[in-house]
């Protein structure tokens, strides 16, 4: 089990007002090695864990007509879940793999959740990690319609310089919703200019 006094940089993932109510939830987080192309949460099956990346690189993705599409990204700083899935402990829409060997914070729901329901600090962190995420997917939504998938890629490079040439160009062509060819095109545009 990690400490209270766990040493996170807490800005990378949470605005001010929460690092007491994440502080909080610490002490029942559990750090754990994660290989690459390891699955954390499956589509289909009940989630009950959310993890802080500590290190490497993640992606959600949902299969639709034996198609993977991918949906997202995770980095070093983050917090990911199938966050409908956890809150209510149903199946999966998604699934979380690792693209590279990590390290993460695991949270166990079973292990803090009787715990929130007399720490309102707790509590309160719980829920504003899961609105956190809404704030990401309404984010995303909007950057779908209102971004051209080059704006995109470029906003993409630019906050994950480094962690983003760790990441197949198949699942970035299908995050961007484009294919493989057309996000070389772009690629080589950017490196001429």
């Amino acid at each position: 089990m990690i400490s209270p006094d766990h040493k996170i940089d807490l800005n990378t993932a949470f605005a001010e007002q929460i690092k007491t109510s994440f502080a909080s939830l610490l002490p029942f987080g559990r750090e754990r090695k994660v290989t690459k192309g390891s699955f954390l949460i499956e589509e289909g099956e009940r989630c009950s864990i959310i993890f802080l990346v500590l290190e490497g690189v993640f992606r959600t993705y949902r299969e639709v007509n034996g198609v993977e599409y991918t949906t997202g990204f995770s980095f070093k700083g983050d917090f990911d879940t199938s966050p409908y899935a956890f809150y209510h402990e149903v199946k999966a829409t998604e699934t979380i793999e690792a693209i590279t060997d990590a390290v993460i914070l695991l949270f166990e729901k079973k292990d803090y959740w009787e715990f929130t329901k007399n720490n309102a600090a707790l509590q309160n962190g719980i829920y504003l990690l899961l609105s956190g995420y809404i704030e990401i997917l309404e984010n995303r939504l909007h950057q779908n319609r209102s971004m051209t998938a080059e704006e995109r890629y470029i906003q993409l490079i630019s906050t994950q310089p480094e962690e983003i040439r760790k990441i197949p160009l198949g699942f970035i062509a299908s995050f961007l919703g484009i294919s493989k060819e057309r996000l070389s095109r772009i690629r080589k545009k950017m490196s001429t200019n």
